[in-house]
């Protein structure tokens, strides 16, 4: 749902996808500081697979104010110093 929106919403915009998609995160960080949830993202860990394979437990957390979110599932494995490979699991459609 995000990406067709992130797309649409670029499209209306006339801007880039990519630069869409930036900007988007860089609301989203300042979004969660003023909202309190920096403090339940900062306790997912300081590193980017330590962050991820925390959000199965964010999602629950946030269950308890949003109870009909099906969220999705993040699992990280063969982490090296190229990258990773992460799995993504959602029961939503597409």
């Amino acid at each position: 749902l995000v990406p067709r929106l992130g797309k649409k919403a670029a499209q209306v915009l006339n801007v880039p996808e990519d630069e869409f998609f930036f900007n988007m995160g860089a609301y989203f960080v300042s979004f969660v500081g003023q909202y309190g949830y920096d403090r339940v993202l900062s306790v997912l860990g300081r590193h980017v697979r330590d962050f991820i394979m925390g959000l199965d437990n964010l999602h629950e957390y946030l269950k308890f104010s949003y109870p009909r979110m099906r969220p999705p599932s993040f699992f990280c494995e063969c982490e090296n110093n190229t990258g990773m490979l992460l799995h993504y699991r959602s029961k939503r459609r597409g």
